[in-house]
């Protein structure tokens, strides 16, 4: 919502939401921090996580946290709102 509401071109917001939410989360790793910190905040890795059955510490050095990954989901769906509700509005008037 808030990508189509900023972007205002379907096929270049499909584009978009297609690299942020489905390939960059291939692109990054949990060897680094800052990659880490990223990876942890995109709504994959935080369903992920919140699905994980066996150790949430074992592999990885900077492990995701529940609270985290449901603060993820909060930050994205009010963002979203946000920025839809603020250019659609700058946009209409």
């Amino acid at each position: 919502m808030g990508l189509g509401a900023l972007i205002r071109h379907t096929a270049t917001t499909l584009v978009t939401f297609t690299g942020i939410l489905l390939l960059l989360p291939f692109l990054l790793n949990d060897r680094h921090r800052w990659s880490s910190a990223l990876l942890h905040a995109l709504p994959r890795c935080a369903w992920e996580r919140l699905v994980q059955m066996d150790d949430p510490f074992g592999s990885s050095p900077y492990p995701a946290t529940i609270g985290g990954s449901w603060t993820v989901y909060a930050a994205w769906s009010l963002a979203a709102a946000v920025v839809a509700v603020v250019v659609v509005r700058r946009h209409d008037l």
